[in-house]
């Protein structure tokens, strides 16, 4: 079964923001020139991914079933 474009996107776009620094060092301490536009197109890859991460995680969050599995939801009054 294939899976939705978008959260793999923003799961590969997370990895990036995770990776990118330590890999900006390592290049650093080599004594590779990085260019500017590669460091800021990392840092732009790693915005979007870890804003559409936590976008996904609230609204995992709001939803009814998720709240009831994990008591997160104030009993009903009748």
């Amino acid at each position: 079964m294939p899976s939705p474009l978008n959260p793999v996107l923003f799961n590969w776009a997370a990895l990036v923001a995770i990776c990118a620094l330590p890999y900006l060092k390592l290049r650093h301490h080599l004594g590779l020139e990085t260019p500017e536009a590669m460091q800021w197109s990392l840092v732009a890859i790693g915005v979007f991914g870890t804003v559409g991460v936590l976008c996904a995680a609230w609204q995992t969050s709001r939803e009814r079933a998720w709240r009831a599995s994990h008591g997160l939801l104030a009993p009903r009054r009748n």
